[in-house]
């Protein structure tokens, strides 16, 4: 059985990592590459990097970013954010990205994630989805309009998987910054829907949310990105809390885990 994954994203506007909350709001933290630095040194199984600028603004990836953190990045890296061309993919992963985390595209042309699939395989391609719940019921969201839009999400998702995705990261817009937790009817309902892997993301306040994502939710990997913010919410806590909970998950053996008490927070001490 394949360990559960722990995955910060550093979400970025630019060079700029922010704090988003419901995806209409924007709290400045500080410089990317400062931010990957820090989780290189922690103990963590990928960084996402997603730019949610660069496809609204027209921008290209930041292959330059890649290239750089590619030197200091000893941990797989999974960049989004502007891509739209094959030859955007090709640069990034020369640059030495492992992986990459498409959106938008998926939804002008779902034959991008086959063709991104066949010529890179599929363990390369990550589809981010976007959701939100109206009228009790869950839709895609187009972060570009700001509204979602009419795909039924089960067929959406089914029609990535069918394309070829290696996995999709689900991430639920009304919980993105609330510190409630992960949507865990959204991640359980639509998660077994599809046979590859689901990355949950969106909500994390407290460590054992994550655990809940996979024991719940039935997810395979778990991302999270404003708690990880701040130097007092390590990831090393977050692994020890999912540790305690019963994942399976891989760890470093600088680290004595099992030795961990937890706080009402979740913190270790």
């Amino acid at each position: 059985m394949l360990k559960t994954r722990l995955i910060p994203c550093i979400i970025t506007k630019g060079d700029l990592v922010v704090q988003s909350f419901g995806f209409n709001r924007y709290l400045p933290i500080g410089d990317v590459r400062t931010a990957i630095e820090f989780f290189v040194n922690w103990d963590v199984d990928e960084i996402v990097v997603m730019d949610i600028d660069a496809s609204i603004t027209g921008q290209e990836p930041n292959v330059e970013l890649v290239e750089w953190a590619a030197k200091a990045c000893f941990v797989p890296l999974v960049v989004g954010g502007g891509i739209k061309t094959i030859g955007h993919i090709q640069r990034l992963l020369k640059a030495g990205a492992d992986k990459v985390c498409i959106n938008s595209i998926v939804r002008d042309k779902i034959s991008f994630v086959t063709e991104a699939s066949n010529m890179f395989g599929d363990q390369c391609i990550t589809v981010s989805v976007d959701v939100v719940k109206e009228n009790g019921e869950y839709k895609a969201f187009d972060y570009r309009d700001s509204k979602s839009f009419g795909s039924d999400l089960a067929e959406h998702l089914k029609e990535i998987e069918q394309a070829g995705a290696g996995e999709i990261l689900l991430n639920s817009v009304d919980r993105d910054g609330s510190r409630e937790g992960y949507d865990l009817e959204l991640l359980k309902r639509f998660s077994s829907l599809v046979n590859i892997p689901v990355i949950a993301l969106g909500g994390v306040g407290r460590f054992e949310h994550l655990a809940d994502a996979v024991l719940v939710g039935g997810c395979h990997a778990v991302a999270a990105a404003n708690i990880f913010q701040h130097m007092e919410h390590s990831t090393i806590a977050a692994k020890a809390q999912m540790l305690s909970s019963g994942l399976d998950v891989r760890l470093i053996s600088e680290v004595k885990y099992e030795n961990f008490a937890l706080d009402f927070l979740g913190r270790p001490f």
